[in-house]
């Protein structure tokens, strides 16, 4: 097997949220040693979250935790006993990384703060993953994606369905976990940029991401827009008036924007009388008629399939594609090419697809090691071919509650 861009890189993860399980699993991926802490007994929380196979709950078959997870090795351990804080601790000497997702008063109360472990492991990179970071008022405070995203900004700019006044669209969080992953992802490329960073200065650091500040982040054009004007843009559009459009078996996307395709769009659409009125002769005034501009435009789209409408823009040069399903994307000719859904053999959930790395690395590839770990599947692994413990000592931790 070809050494990976990580390989030789430890990872502790002691975390139960998407965000931080997708850190470490952009770590594992890569080739890192992900050793994944768990709770004994329930394990990380993602475990209780569907979707199952056949809507049958079980904490071996969540398919979040399996997605979040491949790669790591997976072990029990309870840190609220002593034994549990030791063992810890020996981890924590013998890695480079530790990812945590915890209030900082709940690391601070087990001693596991970043002044403590830092003296512990000097060479420690610990990167803390919170709702809203170490400091300011909100750092104790507990969140989550719907709590994330409308503190970030991202829900004041996603518009609610059949409001005809922008300024009092609805908010609205999009679905799934597009804060807890864009978190995690920031938390993942800032961790290596302080590895990178220790091998001049021989120390860790302490990296520390506020899931808050990953949102508002990428509300650049906002932020730049009321910097300097003072005022608040309202880019929620009612979806009435959107560059979606209807076709006979859904939907298709067209970007019409810019005035350099009004002349493709009427040879697209036959060049029908419509287009020669006063209202649609220039971008303003299709602007101020964008309404009109849409229903028109659907007029046409309706009476095609997405492939009929995809290819006709397509030979046009107009940018556009078809809307795609979940399902759709399985059967994708582009992402078949490129082989971006693997097949993984899990022992209790069975064979399931899954989505790949969205890279290619044409020296160091991307590859699948192992499937999401059983709780406490490598307990022996860990504690007694990395830490040196006995069997007889599991059997008594397994009694006392510890692992």
């Amino acid at each position: 097997m070809n050494r990976q861009a990580l390989t030789g890189l430890k990872v502790l993860e002691y975390s139960q949220s998407v965000a931080g399980d997708y850190c470490g699993k952009l770590l594992a991926d890569l080739g890192a040693e992900v050793i994944k802490v768990e709770e004994p007994g329930s394990g990380d929380k993602v475990r209780s979250w569907g979707p199952f196979p056949k809507d049958i709950p079980h904490p071996e078959k969540s398919g979040m935790f399996l997605l979040l997870n491949t790669n790591k090795l997976g072990v029990t351990l309870n840190l609220r006993t002593a034994t549990g804080l030791k063992i810890f601790r020996e981890l924590v000497q013998r890695v480079d990384i530790l990812v945590e997702s915890n209030l900082p008063r709940e690391m601070k109360q087990l001693g596991l703060d970043y002044e403590s472990l830092h003296k512990l492991n000097p060479a420690l990179v610990m990167t803390s993953i919170t709702a809203f970071g170490q400091t300011g008022p909100y750092r104790d405070y507990k969140g989550c994606d719907l709590i994330n995203y409308s503190m970030g900004g991202g829900a004041y700019y996603n518009p609610a369905e059949g409001v005809d006044n922008v300024e009092e669209f609805p908010p609205l969080k999009v679905p799934a976990h597009g804060t807890d992953f864009m978190s995690g992802a920031s938390a993942a490329v800032s961790t290596m940029s302080a590895v990178i960073a220790r091998k001049t200065s021989g120390l860790g650091q302490h990296v520390d991401v506020s899931q808050q500040e990953a949102l508002t982040s990428v509300a650049r054009n906002q932020i730049i827009s009321y910097s300097q004007t003072g005022m608040l843009t309202f880019s929620r559009a009612k979806r009435g008036g959107s560059n979606l459009f209807p076709c006979k078996d859904g939907y298709v996307c067209l970007y019409l924007m810019e005035d350099l395709f009004w002349p493709s769009l009427k040879k697209m659409l036959g060049n029908p009388d419509w287009t020669k009125e006063e209202w649609c002769q220039d971008p303003a005034r299709r602007a101020q008629n964008a309404k009109k501009f849409h229903e028109v435009l659907v007029e046409w789209t309706s009476q095609h399939t997405m492939d009929e409408v995809y290819q006709a823009a397509i030979a046009n040069r107009i940018p556009c594609s078809p809307v795609r399903s979940v399902k759709d994307l399985f059967t994708d000719e582009q992402l078949t090419a490129r082989d971006f859904f693997v097949e993984i053999d899990h022992p209790a959930a069975g064979r399931l697809k899954y989505p790949g790395a969205p890279y290619k690395l044409s020296a160091t590839p991307w590859t699948v090691k192992r499937p999401a770990p059983l709780l406490g599947e490598h307990n022996e692994k860990v504690y007694c071919q990395m830490l040196g413990y006995t069997r007889q000592d599991l059997v008594k931790m397994r009694e006392t509650g510890v692992i």
